[in-house]
């Protein structure tokens, strides 16, 4: 295999051999990284990457703002040269008033902003270097798979370097297989001396530190943890710090620093490890901890494993905690976490709108028993608000939408001016919504706009203002509030979907651009990919849009649309025998495609298969019987088929119909009537 024409792979039993094999590559000034999660935990090695190259061409480089607001996530020390992440109310909460969380999608985004950064790096090919692999965070992994399908390893080659007995993240050891060479790296003598504590705990115990007694050992690693607090590199803390402080002098210290971490990584949307350090707590809390430390530890586990979309162990977490307590304020929050899972988060199978209509029932009816008046009136709202998502979803928008009012009516009354703004926040944009659903545009724009002047960097009130700007016809106003979503927000494939299906409405822009950057992001948005398949084939670019559809079957095997777009381009570029296999899978997959039907008939017509053509176009206009053009094209069979009545009957049925193409309909009726009325040979 040539050098530059795929990333690589190097697989070792221990980390000198990897680092020797790595070292010995004939790549220049190789960019190197460790990924161990000990280390930093969320983007360790990512971080690493960005403090490394990003000063390097920041003065020559301007930053698009959703690549620098993904490099400050990944590495927050950069924020002291590319400026803070503007603040959002959700980023400015205090603790105890967060009561939103990223969606689990979130470190995708941030993902495809750092390759979109080292994809535009000039000058010279890269070589990026990552160690330690397979004890990688999620963020890292993610990262990488990411990387590793888009950048050209002519520009920015990549190594991975990792244990040949560990297992990889699934979704970054396919890419490694689709895309890397394999190499697997020669045996070294063991010549590693460094002492224990300062691998952060990366490493093996070496006699020294066996031998140290508990106190010593301890002082070690307090020693190592003042070090690392006094490093301009913050994210210590998320990793090394927390470890040392777990193993250091004071409980407290240990469990503060944990602590820390904890809420970091849930605040930033990173919940793989926020799970993992908060089961560390076990052992800090001990047997005996106080309830509320206790109860803050067990809550965040059930947070965690349902903001990752694993709802049945959220489930039984959740359960958990209502079984050790009486306290109604626990009782409350934790009976509106079990009716989000029931109405939001299960698949359909377990989903269950009237089982979450009977916990945040519960919830609200423990309300009554909180001592405290402005926890009432805050609960008051939670819940009620929550309630409105449940009665929503039960298909009552006004019921959902008197709900939110209620909550906005218990926040305005009950609590203090200065307080729960980004709670206030939630509400009017689930107000705004509801608004939209039911018809009331101008009363949800109003909506939107209040609170996009009070919260004006956070991109979800700007994406879906732009939804029901484009819903209204008002383009211009979508187009900008898209503009400013993508200034504000990590890149992500649904604001390039929805800008390309703008601009193929109403003009003015690069539609196919558009989806093609959204499979750029996300090669499985299909819809993206039907619909550049489609601008394709209007262009004559019948191969391609064929090749387009080949690599999402590929992702989507039995995807019907994608064998019917499939069928339409090899039908375009004159196959007719294989545009029938196609479009006999997509009408196997799903007989209702009436557009599959359409192109069948094409495909047999063009074979001379005038009876099966005509059945094709017959069922196609029973899936759509306002369609002229498919009478129009069933008038044309008949034609050809010597059928001159029916044809005209097809053809005079299409002019009555909108949308029909007038002209050659005429043309056709006229062609028909000549030949009706000429006499029989």
């Amino acid at each position: 295999m040539r050098e530059a024409t795929a990333h690589l792979w190097i697989t070792g039993p221990t980390r000198a051999a990897r680092e020797a094999a790595a070292t010995a590559l004939p790549f220049p000034d190789p960019v190197s990284v460790d990924c161990h999660r000990g280390l930093r935990g969320p983007y360790t090695g990512a971080g690493e990457l960005m403090r490394l190259l990003v000063p390097r061409v920041h003065e020559r480089q301007s930053l698009p703002g959703g690549t620098r607001l993904s490099i400050l996530a990944a590495a927050p020390e950069l924020a002291a040269l590319l400026g803070p992440a503007e603040p959002t109310l959700t980023s400015a909460a205090p603790p105890g008033e967060r009561t939103r969380w990223f969606g689990h999608e979130r470190t995708r985004r941030i993902a495809n902003g750092l390759v979109d950064h080292l994809a535009a790096h000039p000058g010279s090919p890269l070589t990026l270097v990552c160690h330690d692999v397979h004890e990688a965070d999620g963020t890292d992994a993610e990262f990488l798979a990411v990387a590793l399908r888009r950048l050209d390893p002519a520009r920015v080659r990549i190594v991975v370097c990792s244990d040949d007995e560990a297992p990889l993240a699934p979704a970054t050891a396919a890419e490694l297989r689709r895309r890397a060479e394999h190499r697997t790296a020669p045996a070294v003598s063991a010549t590693y001396t460094q002492e224990f504590v300062a691998t952060d705990g990366t490493g093996e115990p070496d006699d020294f530190y066996r031998q140290l007694d508990p106190a010593a050992r301890a002082k070690l690693h307090d020693s190592r943890a003042d070090e690392l607090e006094a490093s301009p590199v913050w994210s210590w803390r998320l990793g090394a710090i927390p470890y040392h402080r777990a193993r250091g002098g004071s409980p407290e210290a240990g469990r503060a620093a944990c602590e820390t971490a904890v809420d970091y990584c849930l605040g930033m949307g990173y919940y793989t490890a926020a799970l993992e350090l908060n089961a560390r707590m076990d052992d800090l809390l001990g047997p005996d901890a106080p309830w509320p430390a206790r109860y803050r530890q067990l809550r965040r586990r059930g947070l965690c494993l349902a903001l990752l979309d694993r709802p049945a162990e959220a489930e039984a977490a959740y359960y958990d905690v209502l079984a050790r307590t009486t306290d109604p304020k626990v009782h409350t929050t934790v009976s509106y976490a079990l009716s989000v899972l029931f109405t939001r988060l299960y698949d359909a199978p377990r989903k269950d709108h009237v089982r979450a209509l009977a916990h945040v029932n519960t919830a609200i009816a423990f309300i009554g028993q909180l001592p405290d008046a402005e926890d009432r009136a805050f609960h008051t709202a939670f819940m009620h608000n929550g309630k409105a998502l449940v009665t929503m979803h039960l298909g009552d928008l006004s019921g959902a939408l008197r709900l939110v009012d209620t909550a906005l009516a218990a926040v305005e009354d009950g609590l203090p001016p200065g307080r729960h703004h980004l709670h206030k926040s939630v509400l009017h944009h689930n107000r705004a919504q509801l608004l939209a659903r039911l018809g009331r545009g101008e009363e949800a724009l109003e909506e939107y706009g209040r609170i996009i002047g009070q919260d004006p960097n956070h991109p979800e009130y700007r994406f879906d203002r732009a939804v029901l700007h484009h819903q209204q016809g008002r383009f211009e106003a979508a187009l900008a509030d898209y503009t400013e979503v993508e200034r504000i927000s990590p890149p992500f494939a649904e604001l390039h979907y929805n800008r390309g299906d703008l601009y193929s409405a109403a003009g003015g822009g690069d539609a196919a651009a558009e989806f093609a950057r959204a499979l750029e992001l996300e090669p499985t948005r299909t819809d993206a990919r039907l619909a550049l398949a489609e601008l394709w084939l209007d262009d004559d670019r019948a191969a391609e849009a064929a090749d387009l559809a080949r690599e999402g079957l590929a992702l989507a095997p039995d995807d019907p649309l994608l064998h019917c777009v499939h069928g339409t381009a090899l039908l375009a570029l004159g196959t007719a025998e294989a545009a029938l296999h196609s479009l006999d899978r997509a009408l196997v997959l799903d007989p209702s495609t009436a557009g599959a039907h359409a192109n069948r008939a094409s495909a047999h017509l063009a074979l001379g298969h005038h009876d099966e053509a005509l059945r094709d176009l017959t069922s196609a206009l029973a899936l759509s019987p306002e369609d002229p053009d498919l009478l129009h094209n069933r008038g044309y069979v008949h034609e050809s088929a010597g059928q001159w009545g029916r044809a005209l009957d097809d053809y005079t049925r299409a002019l009555e119909l909108p949308g029909a193409d007038r002209e050659a309909l005429e043309e056709r009726r006229a062609e028909c009537r000549e030949r009706l009325s000429a006499p029989a040979p």
